[in-house]
């Protein structure tokens, strides 16, 4: 397989004009922090569009990129600020920053793509291991933080990206660079091309379009980690295909569940990526959690406070170690569907569907749907603003009953935004209820125990706003009465649901 990657074009009528010299490198670079951060970033980007186009030895271009990388990585970051905590659609504001952050590591590969064509056609190089290993390591991380970016406004990297970061990947085996330890003076332990590759492989397993855009940067932070359980390997007897995942280097495809692979592999360019060791170390990090809950004076372990939320180290789990197989089939339906969004709406249409308007509700297309679900999409976006994990209320007639759900993903492409609901229960009723520490009502909803599907009654609440083991004040359009949550059933950072008893059944 020929190393065929995708380059910014050179222009090579003119002379090089883009600066090489450290020293004023340095200064430019200082002086960016007098700007801000938008401004510092675009002048940072045309900088590096200028040089990526012009043609200059390997190791100049190579010390030059070294030098810019710092500065891109903070700027990135702070660009981040802004469109990684911006609902779906974005705003212009939002994502003007998401684009150009984007740009910025599109324009960072691009110097280091040029730069491995460069070394690959270098007849003579002393330093041509060293040079090659950091070069694709450079590529392989500012593809990262390319897709990250896509994930961030749950857009799907793009075939091109999936390409490189494959090509570049075997072109590291061909020259048996990909465990060749380059050490950093900011980093306690050496890095290496297949642990930066596994990095990259794995935050797209982790199913980034069903997290909310905070969990999606804490996954990132943590899955560093965790690369260094993944075991890459030549194509072979798998004993076991649970957390197998089959990578074909030739594609411009992610990684795909070994069983659901559908073509016979390639062993000269199919590979597996095995995850089920991560799976049990995640599955570690929820053991040490819950045995706290039980024991909180032992404190945890360093290893396990990077993440200490249950719901999330549950969905690597799952994602991880389990081959996810469908519960239901889904249904093809073209019909238009009106959805609420917030606990505050579906408290106004669980009181009255009559009182639904345009104000509370946007029309959608269903896609299909399922017993637990639906997947709908539209294209009208100026009055649409969604996250992963809000609570929605969906009726699908005028006249049809409204059922309660939440967002488990969502894709954002193409001026159309598709979104995944996971229901909760075909009714609801709207409550207010008020806990003893509390002076002022807040509206729930009270959903109805389903014993076909072993579902208790549950009362869904405004997040972190009540908490298990709580004694509340309830008040429904008939009665009063007293109930006290238990466990925790699910949550978002915008609503929980919680299982519930009563105390006292009639208060009135």
């Amino acid at each position: 397989m020929t190393l065929s990657i995708n380059l910014a074009p050179l222009d090579l009528a003119s002379l090089p004009t883009a600066e090489t010299n450290p020293k004023k490198i340095s200064a430019f670079i200082n002086s960016l922090a007098h700007a801000d951060t938008f401004q510092s970033a675009s002048r940072l980007l045309d900088v590096l569009k200028t040089f990526n186009r012009q043609k200059f030895n390997s190791s100049v271009r190579i010390e030059t990129l070294e030098h810019y990388r710092k500065i891109t990585a903070e700027l990135a970051h702070d660009l981040e600020e802004v469109y990684a905590t911006a609902p779906v659609p974005l705003s212009d504001e939002a994502k003007n920053y998401a684009a150009l952050a984007e740009a910025l590591w599109l324009e960072t590969g691009y110097g280091y793509k040029r730069a491995l064509v460069d070394l690959k056609h270098k007849l003579f190089n002393l330093q041509s291991d060293k040079q090659h290993s950091l070069v694709i390591l450079r590529i392989i991380e500012a593809l990262k933080n390319e897709a990250l970016v896509n994930y961030l406004t749950y857009t799907p990297p793009s075939d091109s990206l999936w390409s490189d970061l494959h090509k570049v990947y075997y072109h590291a085996l061909q020259l048996s660079l990909e465990n060749v330890e380059l050490h950093e003076q900011s980093a306690s332990s050496g890095k290496t091309i297949t642990l930066m590759y596994s990095q990259a492989l794995l935050m797209h397993l982790a199913n980034p379009q069903r997290l909310h855009k905070s969990n999606i940067k804490i996954i990132s932070n943590y899955i560093p980690s965790l690369a260094k359980y993944a075991e890459l390997r030549g194509m072979g007897y798998v004993e076991n295909p649970v957390g197998a995942f089959l990578i074909e280097l030739d594609s411009k495809k992610p990684p795909v569940p070994y069983l659901k692979n559908k073509n016979k592999p390639n062993i000269e360019t199919d590979i597996l990526l095995l995850t089920i060791e991560v799976a049990r170390q995640v599955h570690q990090q929820l053991r040490y959690i819950q045995q706290n809950k039980i024991s909180p004076n032992n404190p945890l372990p360093t290893s396990a406070l990077e993440i200490v939320d249950e719901a999330l180290l549950m969905h690597l789990i799952k994602y991880f170690g389990i081959s996810a197989s469908r519960l239901f089939t889904r249904v093809a339906k073209k019909n238009s569907v009106s959805v609420a969004v917030g606990l505050e709406a579906a408290s106004i249409l669980f009181r009255s569907a009559q009182r639904a308007n345009d104000d509370i509700c946007t029309q959608w297309e269903m896609i299909n749907a399922s017993p637990n679900g639906y997947a709908l999409e539209t294209a009208e976006t100026h009055h649409v603003s969604v996250n992963v994990g809000d609570l929605v209320t969906v009726q699908e007639s005028p006249t049809g009953q409204c059922v309660v759900g939440h967002i488990v993903w969502i894709i954002n492409k193409d001026d159309l935004i598709q979104i995944g609901i996971k229901l909760i229960a075909p009714s609801a009723e709207t409550v207010a209820i008020k806990s003893k520490d509390k002076i002022e009502l807040e509206y729930a909803l009270l959903i109805p125990e389903i014993k076909l599907l072993k579902q208790p009654a549950s009362i869904i609440t405004k997040h972190n706003s009540v908490g298990e083991n709580v004694s509340i004040e309830v008040k429904s359009t008939s009665k009063k009465f007293t109930l006290q949550t238990c466990k925790l059933i699910e949550g978002s950072t915008n609503f929980d649901r919680l299982e519930y008893r009563l105390i006292d059944d009639d208060l009135s």
